[in-house]
């Protein structure tokens, strides 16, 4: 009778447990049953009040959140936008850029192979595949658009254009040298203002998009709204926080992957049902909530720092995608060693490089980080 009742009693405990869990993120669940706006839809609503907005981009390596991009600009309404801006790429090809996505005449083999150059453009080289996947996808879109309505990218970020001298590439390197978030927007500012269409998306990673000075250092997103007051939105994409590792070996990371408000926001996303519903932050219990997306103390909330959010998949069903077939052979291996030369830094061998480049990575968030999907999951139990 004792272990009878002794089980009853574990039960019920266990049962007040997950009540009290899963009141965590009512608040939550109960506002996101309000909400029926898609993401694509709610970025659309917000160049009917700003002319420029910027999408805080998850992980690089994440290749989901491109799916949702390419969906917009897609949709026929971005036709009266037709800009986009991304952060990196090498801004010195712009034009090349443009005149390879313009192209409809290309085959498919002719598009892998110009959009695989583009990405060997940047230096230091960039292993992540979401380049190359943009713009064969912005290719493929404006494929079926008139001249007048096809879609332009534009990188920001540093370049050099590596078919001159030696001479006017360092000129060029000098060029480079400086604050990179503040010579992002520069970049952005004069392209902007040179442009006929005077609505812009920008894609701009993790803090470059705040629209507010963080700890001591100004950026992207704060130089361009200073530019263009009361003119500009930024969207947080759902993605991953960092956070304070309890661990203090110095070889291991001080900063461990987790999420917004300790799970509790993926988690009622989840229960709620809502893989792809998008919002403003303001007079909500998300924009509400201190802002924990980097690991140092401050007193700002999500709606401080962001004017919407877009819930975009869900965490666990991230995937992300390195390395990239043929990014490295041997004709562009001997391009390389010139590239380290001119930097004057240390050649990897051939061998090296190709292992780390051209091998093709694919993961989920679900298998690459099984503990933050834990953190979510203990309130849905």
């Amino acid at each position: 009778m004792k272990r009878i009742l002794l089980i009853l009693m574990t039960m019920c405990f266990v049962q007040i447990m997950f009540a009290q869990t899963n009141s965590a993120i009512k608040p939550y669940v109960d506002f996101l049953e309000t909400q029926h706006v898609s993401s694509k839809d709610y970025i659309f609503n917000l160049f009917e009040n700003y002319d420029i907005v910027i999408l805080c981009e998850r992980d690089h390596r994440e290749i989901t959140q491109y799916d949702l991009i390419l969906d917009i600009l897609k949709d026929k309404r971005f036709q009266n936008i037709q800009n986009t801006y991304f952060e990196i790429g090498n801004s010195k090809y712009n034009d090349k850029l443009n005149e390879f996505l313009h192209n409809s005449s290309l085959t498919d083999e002719e598009v892998t192979k110009t959009a695989l150059q583009m990405q060997r453009n940047m230096f230091p080289l960039w292993e992540k595949a979401n380049y190359t996947y943009y713009l064969k996808g912005v290719h493929k879109i404006n494929s079926k658009l008139t001249d007048n309505k096809k879609v332009n990218v534009f990188n920001l970020d540093f370049g050099i254009l590596w078919e001159e001298s030696d001479e006017e590439k360092n000129h060029q390197k000098e060029a480079n040298i400086g604050d990179r978030d503040s010579v992002m927007a520069v970049k952005f500012i004069q392209c902007y203002k040179q442009s006929k269409t005077k609505k812009a998306l920008l894609v701009l990673n993790f803090r470059h998009a705040f629209l507010q000075d963080m700890f001591g250092r100004k950026n992207t997103g704060r130089f361009i709204a200073d530019e263009f007051e009361g003119k500009v939105a930024n969207v947080y994409i759902n993605s991953f926080v960092l956070k304070k590792s309890n661990v203090t070996d110095q070889d291991i990371p001080k900063t461990v992957v987790g999420t917004p408000q300790d799970g509790k926001w993926e988690a009622a996303f989840m229960k709620s049902d809502k893989r792809d519903v998008a919002f403003n932050f303001t007079g909500t219990p998300f924009g509400n909530d201190a802002f924990d997306m980097l690991p140092f103390p401050n007193e700002m909330k999500y709606s401080d720092v962001f004017t919407g959010f877009i819930h975009y998949n869900y965490l666990p069903d991230f995937r992300t995608v390195s390395g990239i077939e043929n990014f490295i052979d041997d004709e562009f291996y001997k391009e390389l060693v010139n590239r380290y030369q001119f930097y004057n830094e240390e050649i990897p061998s051939e061998n090296e490089l190709k292992m780390d480049f051209n091998t093709v990575t694919e993961e989920t968030y679900r298998e690459e980080f099984p503990d933050t999907v834990e953190e979510i999951e203990k309130f849905l139990n």
